[in-house]
């Protein structure tokens, strides 16, 4: 877990079930403010990408399969648009 601040904040974590998350804000960098785009690496090989205006508030979403670091990259990018 990458804690923020050194608190029980984190900016992404690996969890118990294979996943490893991570937010980002309009440029990419590390964040836990809003606006943010929520990236989750699944172990099954799946990664969804969900851009958040507020908490609880989901703008816009998208899972990819098996997808290349290109390609998250791409869809990061495009989900960054909604933000």
């Amino acid at each position: 877990m990458k804690k923020a601040n050194g608190l029980e904040e984190f900016y992404s974590r690996t969890m118990g079930n294979e996943s490893c998350e991570l937010f980002v804000d309009k440029s990419g960098n590390p964040t836990l403010d809003y606006p943010h785009v929520h990236v989750v690496h699944h172990g099954s090989g799946t990664v969804d990408v969900i851009a958040s205006s507020s908490r609880g508030h989901h703008v816009w979403r998208t899972t990819l399969n098996k997808p290349s670091g290109n390609e998250v990259n791409s869809v990061v990018k495009k989900a960054q648009s909604y933000l």
